[in-house]
Protein backbone atom coordinates (compact mmCIF):
# COMPACT_ATOMS: atom_id res chain seq x y z
CA UNK A 1 0.00 0.00 0.00
CA UNK A 2 1.62 3.56 -1.11
CA UNK A 3 1.86 6.24 1.95
CA UNK A 4 -0.61 8.94 1.96
CA UNK A 5 -0.30 12.56 3.04
CA UNK A 6 -2.69 13.50 5.19
CA UNK A 7 -3.55 16.61 7.27
CA UNK A 8 -6.01 17.80 9.80
CA UNK A 9 -7.59 20.53 10.88
CA UNK A 10 -8.78 21.19 14.22
CA UNK A 11 -10.80 23.95 15.13
CA UNK A 12 -12.11 25.07 18.93
CA UNK A 13 -15.94 26.91 18.78
CA UNK A 14 -16.73 29.86 20.53
CA UNK A 15 -17.81 27.46 24.01
CA UNK A 16 -13.90 25.72 23.76
CA UNK A 17 -15.12 23.16 22.27
CA UNK A 18 -13.84 20.93 19.73
CA UNK A 19 -15.80 21.98 16.77
CA UNK A 20 -14.65 20.55 13.45
CA UNK A 21 -12.37 17.93 12.23
CA UNK A 22 -11.61 17.97 8.68
CA UNK A 23 -9.19 15.19 7.53
CA UNK A 24 -7.86 15.76 3.52
CA UNK A 25 -5.96 12.57 1.64
CA UNK A 26 -5.37 13.61 -1.82
CA UNK A 27 -5.79 10.37 -3.19
CA UNK A 28 -9.11 9.66 -2.16
CA UNK A 29 -10.41 13.11 -1.68
CA UNK A 30 -11.66 11.89 1.54
CA UNK A 31 -13.00 14.70 4.04
CA UNK A 32 -14.37 13.89 7.29
CA UNK A 33 -16.46 16.26 9.44
CA UNK A 34 -17.08 15.95 13.44
CA UNK A 35 -19.68 18.64 14.73
CA UNK A 36 -19.86 19.83 17.87
CA UNK A 37 -22.21 16.65 19.23
CA UNK A 38 -19.79 14.15 17.98
CA UNK A 39 -16.65 12.58 20.51
CA UNK A 40 -13.04 12.29 19.19
CA UNK A 41 -11.54 8.55 18.85
CA UNK A 42 -8.66 7.86 21.14
CA UNK A 43 -6.16 8.55 18.42
CA UNK A 44 -7.58 12.19 17.66
CA UNK A 45 -7.04 12.74 21.53
CA UNK A 46 -4.07 11.55 21.71
CA UNK A 47 -3.05 13.22 18.14
CA UNK A 48 -4.39 16.36 20.13
CA UNK A 49 -2.93 15.89 23.42
CA UNK A 50 0.57 15.21 21.53
CA UNK A 51 0.23 18.31 19.43
CA UNK A 52 0.98 20.35 22.28
CA UNK A 53 4.24 19.41 23.16
CA UNK A 54 5.68 20.02 19.64
CA UNK A 55 7.11 23.92 19.42
CA UNK A 56 6.18 25.81 15.92
CA UNK A 57 9.08 25.23 13.52
CA UNK A 58 9.13 27.43 10.57
CA UNK A 59 11.59 26.81 7.98
CA UNK A 60 12.51 28.29 3.94
CA UNK A 61 9.31 26.28 2.82
CA UNK A 62 7.11 27.59 5.24
CA UNK A 63 8.58 30.53 7.20
CA UNK A 64 7.25 33.12 9.69
CA UNK A 65 4.43 35.12 8.75
CA UNK A 66 5.44 38.51 8.67
CA UNK A 67 3.48 41.84 9.19
CA UNK A 68 3.50 42.69 5.13
CA UNK A 69 2.70 38.86 4.52
CA UNK A 70 -0.37 39.12 6.59
CA UNK A 71 -1.11 41.92 5.32
CA UNK A 72 -0.88 40.97 1.99
CA UNK A 73 -3.04 37.49 2.63
CA UNK A 74 -5.38 39.64 3.95
CA UNK A 75 -6.22 41.81 1.24
CA UNK A 76 -6.02 39.17 -1.05
CA UNK A 77 -8.82 37.83 0.37
CA UNK A 78 -10.78 40.64 0.61
CA UNK A 79 -10.61 40.16 -3.29
CA UNK A 80 -11.26 36.61 -3.10
CA UNK A 81 -14.69 37.43 -0.99
CA UNK A 82 -15.76 39.96 -3.37
CA UNK A 83 -15.27 37.55 -6.30
CA UNK A 84 -17.35 35.00 -4.83
CA UNK A 85 -20.01 37.50 -3.80
CA UNK A 86 -20.39 38.85 -7.37
CA UNK A 87 -20.46 35.07 -8.89
CA UNK A 88 -22.82 34.00 -6.20
CA UNK A 89 -25.03 37.48 -7.27
CA UNK A 90 -25.29 36.54 -11.07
Amino acid sequence: MKPTLQTSLYQVNSAGHLAMVEEYDPTTMVVRELTPDMTLSRKQLSMLKGAENYPIEYDTDCPETTPQMAEAFKKAAAVRNKKKAALKNK
